[in-house]
């Protein structure tokens, strides 16, 4: 995870995830209440009639979000490009590339993380105005940095789980909400809730605005999507 501290004037750095580290049990607290919120809506997807055999949003899509927000003070900017393809009925292919730094240049300071992802997903129930999904991904993490004549790199690898619903706001704006958990073993796993909301513009572009926070840091982005 990537871990961002200021001690005195110094900047600590380690690597793993572009979320800062959670107090101990508040990933359990946490993932139970937002499973307890979501539950409902993925049972609805499974159990009401005609659910799956109706239209929903759009799964197969490109994404490209320009990233900035606050990791233990020290503000991050980057990029995301995610991508989706429903290739057959209810079943997604789903792959990611997040690019972060620092988001001001600072003298002998120098870090940057590459986060890549590749899984498969399901659709368990849409309608007209809603669905929910869940992906399964293995994840990869490469970072690199330097901190004056100190320089460092750290690779790590995992499996991410995401579980989220979309509802049809009117013919053009969309809503989501999701929950992403990440294990990379040795016990070293953290649970991140979002939000966000699509704006389609054209029949085939829409702009996305996203918000993820995992206890007191949080990542905005802004994007443009487009569906094929």
């Amino acid at each position: 995870m990537l871990l961002y501290t200021r001690a005195d004037s110094a900047l600590l750095y380690s690597a793993r995830s572009p979320m800062l580290w959670l107090p101990e049990g508040f990933h359990d607290r946490m993932g139970g209440e937002l499973m307890n919120n979501i539950k409902p809506l993925l049972l609805a997807g499974l159990m009401v009639p005609g659910l799956v055999l109706a239209d929903s949003s759009d799964y197969s899509y490109i994404e490209g979000s320009y990233l900035q927000g606050e990791i233990s003070d020290v503000e991050i900017d980057g990029f995301d490009v995610e991508a989706s393809v429903e290739f057959l009925d209810r079943i997604l292919a789903v792959a990611s590339y997040t690019d972060l730094g620092l988001d001001e240049d600072t003298a002998g300071v120098d870090l940057e993380g590459d986060i890549q992802s590749v899984g498969l997903g399901y659709i368990f129930g849409r309608n007209d105005t809603a669905s929910v999904y869940g992906t399964a991904s293995y994840i990869e993490y490469d970072v690199r940095g330097r901190l004056g004549a100190f320089t460092f790199a750290d690779d790590s690898d995992g499996v991410q789980f995401e579980l989220g619903a979309r509802m049809n706001l009117s013919p053009e704006a969309e809503l989501f909400v999701k929950v992403k958990h990440i294990d990379l073993g040795e016990g070293d796993e953290e649970t991140t809730p979002g939000v966000g909301l699509v704006y389609r513009f054209l029949p085939a572009l829409s702009g996305t605005l996203t918000y993820d926070r995992n206890s007191d840091d949080d990542l905005m982005g802004l994007g443009l999507r487009l569906t094929f």
